[in-house]
This record gives C-alpha cells, sequence and structure tokens, in this order.
C-alpha cells in the first residue's frame, strides 16, 4: 500500500515538471517573437545548458552594423526562471562583447552570449554571401 502511494507521487511531480517545463517553453517562444519584431538587423539566441547547475539562455538583437540594441537573459536551475532584461551588453558592438566574454568562459551566462554573437556573425556572413552573389 505504500508502494502505491509513493508510485502515486512520482507520477504527480513527473506531471507537474511536464506542465512547469510547457510552460516556460511558451514563455521563450513568446519572448523571442517580440525580440524578432525589430524591422531590420540580426537575432541570436545563445544556450548553456548543463545537466547539473546553474544555465543559461541569451537572446541578442543587433542592428545591421553589429551594436546590440536588445539583450534579455534567463539563468537558472529550475523551469520557474523567467527573462529578464539584459542591460550590460546594450550600445555596445558584438567584437567588444565577444572579446569580454570570451575572457570569463567559466559563467554560463557568457557563454550564451557568446553563442548567440555566433549565430549572428555566421547570419551576417550569409546575408553578404547572398549580396555578392546577386551582384556578381
Amino acid at each position: 500500500m505504500t508502494w502505491g502511494y509513493v508510485v502515486l507521487l512520482f507520477a504527480g511531480l513527473w506531471i507537474l515538471q511536464l506542465v512547469l517545463t510547457q510552460l516556460q517553453s511558451r514563455h521563450y517562444y513568446q519572448e523571442l517573437r517580440l525580440m524578432q519584431q525589430q524591422p531590420n538587423g540580426y537575432l541570436g539566441v545563445g544556450v548553456n545548458k548543463r545537466r547539473f547547475g546553474v544555465g543559461a539562455v541569451v537572446i541578442l538583437v543587433t542592428d545591421p552594423q553589429g551594436m546590440v540594441t536588445q539583450c534579455k537573459r534567463m539563468s537558472g536551475v529550475s523551469v520557474f526562471s523567467r527573462f529578464q532584461k539584459y542591460g550590460e551588453p546594450i550600445g555596445k558592438s558584438m567584437d567588444t562583447l565577444y572579446d569580454t566574454a570570451s575572457k570569463q568562459q567559466k559563467q554560463p551566462v557568457q557563454t550564451a552570449l557568446r553563442m548567440a554573437i555566433e549565430q549572428i556573425r555566421a547570419a551576417q556572413a550569409k546575408q553578404q554571401q547572398r549580396e555578392q552573389e546577386q551582384i556578381g
């Protein structure tokens, strides 16, 4: 009889975790859509996911010249974590941020920031390649 309660408790906790994970996922996509509304520029998402310990997600938006216009971060160990405005990178160039983040490699937010910048650089390179193909 006790085992039945234990199994029921674990099943209930598992379902609760699934529901909370779904809510966090919706929040993530809602924030992503909001930040995609900038008329021109680039968007990058960096994720530093850890099995144990604090992880981080950074959403970074730049103008066409590579200056950061918007930035949000989410860090924590639970499904209760939410995105918060991350003002430190705003107004800085991607190159400066990348250099700074490279010096702080052990910090999850800095690693996620570097990944977002790398994603933006790849998008910029693709855009330049398309423009070159159209010209030539």
